[in-house]
């Protein structure tokens, strides 16, 4: 292969790389005198007129795009000879973050905000363009030796939408499941908060050193999504910020209208989260989170992380969440019971009832006793501030009065 001429014009040379759908190789343009790279089509995907139907337009939107950080689409069509379709790109001499991942396994956040920085400026693009990526993984973020960050693959992405059965059988979707939107998992059409839910899931891979959920297919990955969030960024790698770890969290929403509105707010979010600014309407969150870690014991604590991620809240009933009871308001004390200390336990009360209702009583009869004996009652005010003063005085009262 290595020998052979795509077009009478690309001079294929080493494989870069190989997938279900696809080979990369290294070529030269003998027209321009330049290194390019082509990408051929699987031949099982030769003989699917629709699919190639719709290969054809997406590849022209991709050509369309261009932009410092979008690999540049330079031609595509059929090979007569050899009968396989092709694409031939700009070809860019360094890593991708799947290369990136395997060498370094994860990255630090100022290495990771450089890599993501450039991907989302270059979705940025693509989207006013009108065109949505949906294929946003490590292996299709690029770095050059130079330092230039760029996406690749536009065209085939946008390729793949609605064929499900061919690439399903090619092994594509499955082997990037774990970048696929909620939405876009579910089969529905997609835009582009599709692509800034992949690029959430590579930042945090970047950052982490692992995937937000741990799915071996389609299926699972969808449940996962739906019962669970992904286990905070600063709790699996704690030199992340909390403000960042909220910022990714944001690009991870189970519906798409909870993520960021476009990759240039992402790309602002993620920078001050670096910084320690969370993104607007997190900030209680953020506070709850430097709480319970201050107090371990907290009921906010999240989940350890010992655990897959932390539960979704349960659905409010229908009707909306019910409101608490209301309460009658507690009536004020009056001023002149304020300062009466309250009695020392239920027994002490209970005595100092009892007492008064026995001095009521007692003198009451001495007041009858004496109106009948025709001498007067002496009467005094009983104060004591306890229980004992006042047994002492109520005594003193009935003596008084049956002497």
């Amino acid at each position: 292969m290595n020998d052979a001429v795509i077009a009478g014009r690309y001079e294929l040379g080493e494989r870069l790389g190989y997938g279900g759908m696809s080979t990369v190789h290294l070529a030269v343009d003998r027209r321009l005198e330049r290194q390019v790279a082509v990408k051929l089509l699987a031949e099982h995907l030769a003989d699917d007129s629709q699919f190639i139907s719709r290969f054809r337009r997406e590849a022209l939107s991709a050509a369309r795009l261009v932009h410092p950080n979008i690999v540049q689409v330079f031609d595509f069509g059929l090979d007569e000879a050899t009968g396989r379709h092709y694409i031939v790109m700009e070809y860019i001499h360094g890593r991708s973050g799947a290369e990136i991942l395997r060498e370094e396994t994860r990255l630090g956040v100022a290495d990771t905000l450089e890599l993501v920085d450039g991907a989302c400026r270059g979705l940025a693009h693509a989207h006013r363009m009108g065109v949505v990526h949906r294929d946003v993984k490590p292996g299709n973020i690029l770095r050059s030796d130079e330092g230039a960050v760029k996406l690749a693959d536009f065209g085939i992405a946008k390729a793949m939408v609605g064929q499900t059965s061919q690439i399903t059988q090619a092994g594509s979707v499955l082997g990037t499941a774990a970048y696929l939107a909620p939405e876009q998992a579910s089969g529905a059409e997609v835009g582009p908060p599709a692509d800034l839910y992949g690029l959430g899931v590579v930042t945090y891979q970047l950052l982490a050193g692992r995937l937000p959920y741990d799915a071996n297919s389609l299926t699972e990955l969808a449940m996962l999504q739906q019962r669970e969030y992904p286990i905070r960024l600063d709790e699996v790698a704690s030199e992340v910020p909390s403000a960042l770890a909220l910022a990714v969290e944001k690009a991870l929403a189970l519906a798409p209208e909870d993520r960021y509105t476009s990759a240039d707010e992402m790309r602002r979010a993620l920078h001050d989260g670096a910084r320690g600014i969370a993104p607007a309407g997190a900030e209680p969150t953020a506070a709850t989170a430097m709480l319970a870690r201050d107090d371990p014991t907290a009921a906010t604590r999240p989940l350890p992380s010992s655990q897959r991620g932390r539960r979704l809240q349960p659905v409010p009933p229908p009707g909306g969440p019910v409101a608490p009871p209301e309460y009658e308001p507690i009536p004020e004390i009056p001023p002149s019971r304020r300062d009466v200390p309250p009695a020392r336990g239920g027994g002490a009360g209970k005595i100092l009832a009892v007492v008064l209702i026995v001095g009521v009583i007692a003198a009451a009869i001495a007041f009858a006793i004496g109106n009948s004996q025709g001498t007067s009652v002496k009467l005094s005010p009983v104060d004591g501030g306890t229980t004992s003063e006042v047994v002492d005085q109520m005594n003193s009262l009935i003596d008084d009065n049956t002497n």
